[in-house]
């Protein structure tokens, strides 16, 4: 949920004198080589000051870029514990006293350096797509854990090592006894499973979970499924044999496979949900009529391509995108920028709006790479 706030705090950052240089990079720990990812960055800065859009900038604005290329490179080579994170990010405006970093566990989606006005936030958007949240419930028939992955990180929500029922006083009939110690073991662990799933589910509503992973025997969990609710029970994704008190490295080695099908089935839904909705005249594709409903603020929920790339023009004044070659915003307030990458430019006006980004991986050719769902029909 920080790193939630910390994207959209992003993006509402008032306009820097100064450039912003932001840095992803993901460490290289293959063959010892702790340092490889250092190599990369310089070659990148030095790539960047051959550029125009560097050369361009006034004598003040390149003095604060190469000193955020100083503090990027103390960042990644003596600062940050590979031992901690495996990729982080740095944005950093040293004209502006700007400088912000964000560590992850798992690899970036790319390595690069870019310098705008603002924060480059493309990739950190595709963060929360490519991992997104879901819930592993481990459970056999008294103990349980749950777990949530959040942007490639775990985090235990719930452990409980021994539910068993409180055991039944010896007495009576021999055989009377035993039907009752019985009795009271299976209503114990019935109790058991509700207690768990209860658990789960309100850990759903906090988190909205867009998956779930079952651990366990097959025969517990055929059990256990029968007292999760509704809302859960739609978002299995899959399960996995393991005990509940296996060591987290054996949990994420066995759902590794089960993940990448869980996100692939979540992505087909979710691009069948906007084959319907375009049906019903409530969603449209194609960069051109996507801007057209960013413009219009009638875009509800953005799905991209992840490699989907297209240049354009921007006014970074309110935040007008063009495709077309024009001199001047429409609005009056002056010329437009070019940029190589028009998506940059319109997640930062989508989060502005209070629009959701889904980033796929799936192939998107028939709606040309990008796509959106409205808030309202057309011709409604």
């Amino acid at each position: 949920m920080i790193r939630e706030r910390v994207l959209k705090d992003l993006v509402r950052l008032p306009q820097f004198e100064f450039p912003v240089t932001s840095a992803y990079f993901t460490l290289d720990n293959i063959a010892g080589n702790r340092k490889s990812h250092i190599v990369e960055i310089k070659k990148q800065i030095r790539y960047k000051k051959d550029k125009t859009y560097f050369k361009q900038l006034t004598p003040p604005e390149q003095d604060s870029v190469i000193s955020d290329f100083d503090r990027i490179l103390h960042w990644y080579g003596e600062e940050l514990n590979p031992a901690e994170s495996i990729g982080s990010i740095c944005f950093s405006a040293s004209g502006s006293d700007f400088w912000r970093t964000i560590n992850f566990k798992r690899p970036l989606p790319q390595n690069t350096l870019v310098i705008q006005p603002y924060p480059y936030i493309r990739p950190y958007t595709m963060l929360f797509s490519r991992y997104r949240n879901y819930a592993v419930i481990l459970v056999d028939r008294t103990k349980a854990r749950i777990f949530e992955s959040r942007l490639g990180a775990f985090k235990e929500h719930f452990y409980i090592e021994d539910n068993a029922p409180e055991p039944v006083k010896v007495g009576g009939f021999k055989g009377r006894q035993e039907r009752k110690v019985e009795r009271n073991i299976y209503q114990g662990v019935i109790q058991h499973y509700k207690e768990v799933s209860q658990t789960a589910f309100d850990l759903f509503q906090k988190y909205k979970f867009h998956w779930i992973i079952l651990g366990g025997r097959k025969e517990v969990l055929t059990d256990f499924s029968k007292y999760l609710h509704t809302y859960l029970s739609s978002r299995i994704a899959g399960q996995i044999e393991i005990e509940p008190g296996a060591p987290l490295p054996e949990v994420l080695k066995k759902i590794e496979t089960t993940e990448e099908k869980a996100r692939h089935d979540y992505e087909r839904i979710l691009l069948k949900n906007l084959l319907d909705k375009k049906s019903a005249g409530q969603a449209v594709d194609g960069i051109q009529a996507v801007l057209d409903k960013i413009q219009d603020n009638w875009a509800d929920t953005f799905i991209i391509q992840e490699n989907y790339f297209t240049k354009g023009l921007f006014c970074r004044n309110c935040g007008y995108l063009s495709l077309k070659p024009l001199e001047s915003c429409p609005s009056g307030c002056g010329q437009l920028e070019r940029t190589n990458d028009l998506v940059e430019q319109l997640v930062h006006r989508a989060l502005k709006q209070g629009v959701d980004i889904q980033f796929v991986a799936s192939d998107m050719e028939k709606q040309a790479g990008i796509a959106a769902s409205l808030r309202f029909p057309i011709g409604g």
